[in-house]
């Protein structure tokens, strides 16, 4: 204890030396702990995710892009699949279908239509932190982290976003009413909103509401009248904000069979209902039924290899990091020859030496380790925040 000092005011007369040393040893120790730390997190979050849904159906294409689009509500290029065909699907007794539209965003966040299935889904219920589900069009259930970051409770309100800016034939933003926040769950739940398929309806346009017909009093806004059937020209202002009041006025304009969902997920019964769906799905023209599970063993294969290159990475800054904490220990010995030859002509042992010497490395070496897995703790905590993948 008593050499602490000397070992301190050393290191800090030739701080820039000892900064260099810390700086090495917090990459060299950095580098190995994040790969593996993400990557590890990575394949659970996935995995989970994963597990969430047996069978996932949509129209053929891209497996990995119909995976991110149903299960993590990712933008991706993938067709529809028609309401019809998830109605179908839900007749079905071999399984419970549950309809995912994610084809919209509010603030950012994606904007996910669903049923009560999705928040009753077998082993995974969501739980409510707040607030109840919603029951009608236009009311909507936040996800916790969207919840945060857009200051979202029970009570108050996120407009749509619009699909193109420039595009005059777009639907007007729709006021979404939320009514009720999720509890953190640490998947993609947290990262949406959730509506019902009217309001998905609404925002595709195929919905609206305006005032009855027979109240208009701008002759302009009518095209012709016969009995009583009113055909309205499309400049009429229709409601953007569903309330108590004009709640009864939105109807559906075309057939709801052709409307289109992103995916649906399937909960069959049991391992033998999972295989005769598969198989019946996969063998009918434009249809794909996929285990999400399988599609996520891929994407962490890759993950694995690509972590190899890290670690080979980490061995190389090892092997640096050592052979420059040797060099520094060599030069530094040599460098205080005659200040340890002065010590030892005053009485002290060699092994003073050593821990002058040896001391001041360890310090450093500690310092930066320390630091290095501090920073890696608040890598770790940002990533998990920013990302629902993690």
């Amino acid at each position: 204890m008593k050499l602490l000092p000397l070992i301190w005011w050393h290191a800090w007369r030739h701080r820039g030396r000892s900064a260099l040393l810390i700086g090495c040893v917090c990459v060299a120790v950095i580098v190995p702990v994040l790969s593996r730390s993400l990557a590890a997190r990575f394949e659970r979050g996935l995995r989970a995710r994963a597990e969430m849904a047996p069978l996932v159906v949509g129209a053929r294409g891209g497996r990995f892009d119909l995976v991110l689009a149903s299960l993590y509500f990712r933008s991706a290029p993938i067709d529809p699949v028609t309401f019809g065909r998830f109605e179908t699907l839900a007749r079905d007794p071999l399984a419970m279908a549950v309809p995912i539209h994610a084809r919209f965003t509010a603030g950012g966040d994606a904007v996910v239509a669903t049923d009560v299935g999705y928040f009753q889904r077998p082993g995974q219920p969501l739980a409510f932190a707040e607030g109840r589900l919603f029951a009608r069009m236009g009311e909507a259930v936040a996800g916790s982290a969207v919840a945060t970051r857009q200051s979202l409770s029970p009570g108050s309100s996120v407009l749509s976003d619009l699909r193109e800016a420039y595009d005059i034939t777009n639907v007007a933003p729709v006021k979404l009413n939320v009514v009720g926040v999720l509890a953190p769950t640490g998947t993609a739940d947290d990262e949406a909103i959730f509506v019902d398929l009217e309001t998905a309806w609404l925002l595709e346009g195929f919905s609206h509401g305006h005032d009855d017909a027979e109240s208009i009093e701008r002759e302009d806004l009518v095209i012709a009248r016969q009995g009583d059937r009113v055909a309205l020209s499309e400049a009429l202002r229709t409601h953007q904000a569903i309330t108590d009041e004009n709640a009864a006025s939105f109807h559906v304009h075309g057939s709801r069979d052709e409307f289109p969902l992103t995916a649906v997920l399937l909960y069959p019964k049991d391992e033998r209902a999972t295989t005769i769906l598969q198989a019946r799905l996969n063998s009918q023209a434009g249809m794909q039924a996929i285990e999400p599970a399988a599609v996520v063993d891929e994407l962490i294969a890759f993950v694995v290899r690509l972590r190899l290159v890290f670690d080979a990475v980490s061995i190389v800054l090892a092997a640096s990091t050592g052979a420059l904490v040797a060099l520094i220990a060599t030069l530094g010995y040599r460098l205080r020859a005659d200040e340890l030859r002065t010590l030892a002509d005053m009485g002290a042992s060699w092994r003073t030496a050593a821990l002058l010497v040896g001391g001041e490395l360890v310090g450093l070496i500690a310092i930066g380790t320390i630091f290095a897995l501090g920073l890696a703790w608040v890598a770790l905590a940002v990533a998990g925040r920013v990302s629902a993948f993690l």
